[in-house]
């Protein structure tokens, strides 16, 4: 019957719109933006670490004290974390610090730019240690409720409190509370005075803390890599000729092809001596395509290193250098796309090799433990920005109802 046929055909059209909507939606870039921001936010917290060092002691707990002799000098990171002061998407790095050089007791707020892809600084809480009086004590502390997040700075004068000031970050902005807000829970950081310092979170083992922190931050970046990790499905062939490679590239602590301009310069800088670094393994393989390879490494010193190949039948043992960082930060999934988006424009990249790597249909190392299935992924490119899909969405649904309130007057009309 006709209306039997019109009834499939608007029903069917309505899933349609429906699922057209939905998946508008719930459409994501598979690059998650905690790769780059956690890369951003590593540099960061590397700089800080070069600049101060990361401050340590020999037990947990112990106190830092002018002996009088001169050597009272507490400096160097103390601790870091990335906190989520107003629920926003991206988070801030909250770093707190001794500086002898100006004699301050510090916690510095960075947030990340969407925009820039960089870190801003956007507020430094400084308390000078020696303006602090006889019997005067300053604590750091990080508080939290079921909404908020807060740095604090409380002042106390022969064990009785003086001053609490908290603060918080809206939107990219500090802001200083005039009336307390309340806090359910509250972690003191470290405290100080003009004779002691004192850290409460544990710095001992060369602040081992700190390490963890840094070596997380390191990880998210790398995980955020959404090609397949080739490493286990390499030829015994292919995963030999690539480990001469990078037995050599292990010399260089930063080289990139992108600094130079012509053949004679990217030869020349290539030609330096080894420095005592010894290839260990290769840990991910990464194919960018068009012969590009990102392959993480370990070396006898370093678990953090990286190369980008070109494989290509001009350069000498089948692969041609084109980035090298050793002892270093990942690169996050969005700085891969990046970086091979502008080695495709490089007038200094070989031809590409013919053909292509021979890999394995499975890792060729056997385990123990039985392989876990997995559903495959399906990958949407991102192609609406997040303001044109509330609009499409609403359209969508309008149409959706629109249709399904014909639909219905139709069926229960006559026949007639």
């Amino acid at each position: 019957m006709l209306k039997n046929r019109i009834f499939r055909f608007l029903s069917v059209f309505c899933l349609m719109v429906i699922l057209a909507s939905c998946l508008t939606f719930s459409t994501v870039n598979a690059d998650e933006i905690v790769g780059k921001m956690s890369s951003v936010y590593a540099y960061v917290l590397n700089d800080y670490l070069f600049t101060y060092g990361a401050m340590h002691t020999d037990n947990a707990g112990d106190t830092i004290r002018n002996n009088g002799d001169g050597s009272y000098d507490p400096n160097g990171v103390v601790y870091g974390e990335i906190i989520n002061f107003d629920a926003n998407d991206n988070p801030y790095l909250v770093i707190f610090i001794a500086d002898k050089e100006y004699d301050t007791a510090s916690c510095h707020v960075w947030k990340y730019n969407t925009t820039s892809e960089k870190a801003e600084r956007i507020a430094i809480l400084n308390i000078k240690m020696s303006n602090l009086q006889e019997g005067e004590v300053g604590v750091f502390s990080l508080g939290a409720n079921n909404q908020k997040r807060y740095i604090i700075y409380k002042s106390y004068v022969n064990d009785v409190l003086q001053n609490t000031d908290y603060y918080t970050v809206i939107d990219g902005e500090t802001f200083e509370y005039v009336n307390a807000p309340q806090v359910l829970s509250e972690i003191g950081v470290m405290d100080f005075s003009n004779s002691y310092f004192h850290s409460n979170v544990d710095i001992s083992n060369f602040n081992e803390n700190i390490g963890q922190f840094f070596d997380d931050l390191k990880n998210a970046a790398a995980d955020s890599v959404t090609y397949e990790n080739i490493a286990d499905r390499l030829s015994d062939e292919d995963e030999q000729q690539i480990e001469t490679v990078l037995k050599d590239v292990v010399k260089y602590s930063d080289f990139d092809i992108a600094n130079y301009t012509s053949m004679d310069e990217y030869k020349k800088a290539l030609d330096v001596e080894p420095n005592g670094d010894r290839f260990y393994l290769i840990s991910e393989a990464y194919d960018l395509g068009d012969e590009i390879y990102y392959i993480r490494f370990s070396t006898d010193r370093s678990y953090y290193n990286y190369a980008l190949l070109r494989r290509s039948d001009d350069a000498e043992n089948g692969y041609q250098i084109l980035k090298v960082r050793t002892d270093c930060i990942p690169l996050s999934d969005r700085e891969l796309k990046q970086i091979k988006t502008d080695y495709d424009r490089n007038t200094l990249l070989y031809k590409k090799a013919k053909g292509s790597l021979k890999l394995c249909k499975e890792s060729k190392y056997e385990t123990d433990t039985p392989k876990e299935t997995k559903e495959p992924i399906i990958q949407i490119e991102k192609s609406l920005s997040s303001s044109a899909r509330l609009p499409i969405i609403c359209i969508g649904g309008g149409i959706a109802v629109a249709l399904l309130t014909i639909l219905w007057v139709y069926m229960y009309s006559d026949n007639d």
